[in-house]
């Protein structure tokens, strides 16, 4: 399944595309045999006590509306690649059977509390350095070579931060904020904002998540 989801591409050969399409319905119909059994099996009540089964079974309704939603709405190719892309949850599955893969899930999930309120503060820190950047450099980064990277707006002050936390070009980015300020100059005092971001951000808070994560 997960390979006839994956080999889906542009200009493919009108037998590809009428291949898959039947496939989908043998696989949606086994992956149905496959819950009924279970369901006959175990029970309901069983059935649902297991996580994995209702995870198996909300991926199953999702692939039953993805058919559905094809057949009267076939011109919404985006919001059925999304239904289709649900069903590839279902290799999570082989967690299992596979028990060392298992127990790294159950450790990450573990640790999903700490993940989060790491991933809330490191948005909070994001945040409050866009905003120093709008009232340090908004409106400031306009030079003959066109940048995308600026702190005009809120959204592109964001994603700038964001730029630089990755460690994506953030050195140009500072010079950027350097030419903004009139230079080597007069800006170079500007470096310290880039330098204190990086240190914390990406050198501090990311490095703190991968520990936890």
């Amino acid at each position: 399944n997960t390979i006839c989801v994956a080999i889906v591409h542009h200009d493919q050969p009108d037998w590809l595309t009428v291949f898959l399409y039947y496939a989908e319905f043998v696989f949606l119909g086994l992956f149905l045999a496959e819950m009924f059994l279970k369901m006959y099996g175990l029970g309901f009540r069983l059935y649902f006590h297991s996580s994995f089964n209702c995870f198996d079974c909300g991926v199953i309704v999702g692939s039953i509306f993805e058919v559905v939603w094809g057949f009267f709405r076939p011109g919404m190719s985006f919001g059925i690649s999304v239904l289709r892309a649900l069903r590839l949850l279902r290799i999570f599955k082989i967690t299992k059977y596979w028990a060392s893969l298992r127990n790294l899930v159950v450790s990450l999930m573990s640790s999903m509390k700490s993940i989060i309120s790491l991933l809330f503060l490191l948005f909070l820190f994001t945040v409050v350095f866009a905003l120093l950047g709008m009232q340090l450099f908004g409106g400031r980064f306009i030079f003959e070579d066109y940048t995308p990277t600026n702190f005009d707006t809120f959204p592109a002050a964001i994603m700038t931060v964001f730029q630089i936390l990755t460690g994506e070009d953030w050195n140009e980015v500072m010079y950027n904020g350097i030419r903004s300020q009139g230079g080597v100059q007069y800006g170079m005092w500007s470096s310290i904002y880039f330098i204190v971001l990086t240190l914390f951000g990406n050198y501090t808070l990311l490095n703190v998540f991968l520990a936890i994560a």
